[in-house]
This record gives C-alpha cells, sequence and structure tokens, in this order.
C-alpha cells in the first residue's frame, strides 16, 4: 500500500504573507484582527499583513499597544448589528 503525505500549503501558513482583505476577514471570522502595513484607497482597507486576531476587542487592543512596530491597523471582521448605536 502506498501512502500519499500532502504537502501543507505553506503560502497559505505564513504570518508576513499580504492578503487581501477578504482572505483576512476569512480566517478571522467573527472577530478582531491586527493587520501591518496596510494598503488602502482612501477609505477602504485593500491588503496587510495578518499578525494577530482575537473575538475579544480588549486583547486585539493590547497587542496592537504592545508591539514595537509602526503602521498597525485594527480592524473588525464580523457582521454589525444593524441595531447597535455607535458612540465616536
Amino acid at each position: 500500500m502506498i501512502a500519499t503525505i500532502k504537502k501543507p500549503n505553506k503560502k497559505a501558513e505564513r504570518q508576513n504573507d499580504v492578503l487581501t482583505y477578504r482572505q483576512i476577514c476569512n480566517r478571522v471570522g467573527d472577530g478582531w484582527a491586527v493587520i501591518q502595513d496596510p494598503v488602502s484607497n482612501g477609505s477602504v482597507l485593500l491588503k496587510g499583513k495578518l499578525v494577530f486576531h482575537s473575538s475579544d476587542r480588549a486583547e486585539a487592543l493590547d497587542e496592537l499597544f504592545n508591539r514595537n512596530e509602526y503602521h498597525l491597523l485594527l480592524k473588525y471582521c464580523g457582521k454589525r448589528d444593524p441595531n447597535a448605536v455607535y458612540l465616536l
């Protein structure tokens, strides 16, 4: 019997790959993402490096402030409640 071994997709497993916003949200699900070196076209995020994600906003903020890197963005990748009230 010959066994085949599947090689892992190294591109998908490396954390420092540049991903599109859709790819980032697919990995994170309903949660918060810390994105390094974000690229946007003004107001819409196009791509960046996913460096951390969590369902807990406070945990994501701690990671954001504890990193010694520039050009970081905190983004929520989930559906927002249409009945919620947001204070800015």
